[in-house]
C-alpha cells in the first residue's frame, strides 16, 4: 500500500486519482472549520471556487442555506460567516447547508474530487481520520492545499503527522519521497503544533489581519472525532 503526500493540489494531475483515498489538508483554515462545522452539526457543506457562485448555489437553495467563506483572510463582504472555526458553533450552524469558499482550501477540495475516497482532514480531527483509513485497504494521497499554488508548512507538517500515524496503524504501507519529506518536518514540530501554523505564510497572515487567535484553535490535535468527506459534491459527515 502507497502512502503519498501531495504538496500542492497541481501534484495530484501525476496520479491515476480514483484508484487512490484523499486526504485534503488546509489546516489554517478551510479544513479546521469544515471539521468543526460538521462536528456542529451542519447538515453538509457545498464548496465551490467562487464567490460568485456560492452566492447562486446559496439563492438556488434558499434562505436556511448559509454562505461562509473567506478572501484575503476576512469574511466575504455579505456572508453570514467567514472562515474562523470558533465562528461554527451548534447554535449557528446545526442542521444547516453552508455553502463555502475559501482561497486555498475549496479549490483542492474540488482538485480531490475524483478520488476514490475524498476526506477532509486537520489536526482537529487526526485520530478520527487514521482510523477510519486504517479500516480499508488502499492507497492514500494526503493532499495539501498550500497557499496560492505554493507549499506551505502548516499543511505538509499535518500531512507528516498523518503518515506518522497511519505508519503505526498500517504495517505495511509504504511512504513515497514526498511522504518521507512530510514526515521529517512533522518530526521539527513535533509537541508544537501551534508554533508550525505560527511560522508558516498562512500563519502570519492571519496574524496580519487580527485573526491569530484562530491558529490555536486550528492546533488542538485530536479535538473533534467526525471525519467529513466529500460526497457527490457535498461535504457530509461519515457515520
Amino acid at each position: 500500500m502507497r502512502l503519498h503526500v501531495a504538496l500542492t493540489p497541481a501534484e495530484l494531475k501525476s496520479l491515476d486519482l480514483p484508484q487512490w483515498r484523499a486526504v485534503v489538508i488546509d489546516v489554517t483554515r478551510a479544513t479546521s472549520t469544515i471539521s468543526q462545522a460538521i462536528a456542529s452539526g451542519a447538515e453538509r457543506i457545498i464548496p465551490v471556487a467562487s464567490i460568485a457562485e456560492a452566492r447562486r448555489v446559496q439563492r438556488s437553495l434558499g434562505e436556511g442555506a448559509l454562505l461562509g467563506g473567506e478572501r484575503g483572510g476576512l469574511r466575504i463582504p455579505g456572508f453570514h460567516l467567514g472562515n474562523s472555526p470558533r465562528d461554527y458553533t451548534a447554535k449557528v450552524v446545526k442542521g444547516k447547508t453552508i455553502v463555502f469558499t475559501t482561497t486555498n482550501g475549496t479549490r483542492a477540495l474540488k482538485a480531490a474530487a475524483t478520488a476514490g475516497e475524498t476526506l477532509i482532514g486537520a489536526f482537529l480531527n487526526q485520530g478520527a481520520a487514521v482510523r477510519r483509513l486504517a479500516r480499508a485497504r488502499g492507497d492514500i494521497v494526503l493532499v495539501c492545499a498550500g497557499r496560492e499554488g505554493e507549499p506551505v508548512p502548516d499543511d505538509t507538517a499535518c500531512a507528516g503527522a498523518f503518515v506518522e500515524r497511519l505508519l503505526e496503524a498500517i504495517g505495511d504501507a509504504g511512504p513515497t519521497e514526498e511522504a518521507a519529506q512530510a514526515l521529517a518536518l512533522s518530526e521539527r514540530y513535533r509537541g508544537r503544533i501551534a508554533a508550525a501554523l505560527r511560522e508558516s505564510p498562512s500563519g502570519k497572515a492571519l496574524i496580519a489581519v487580527g485573526l491569530g487567535r484562530d491558529l490555536a484553535d486550528c492546533a488542538k490535535l485530536d479535538a473533534l472525532k467526525v471525519v467529513p468527506a466529500l460526497v457527490r459534491g457535498e461535504v457530509v459527515r461519515l457515520r
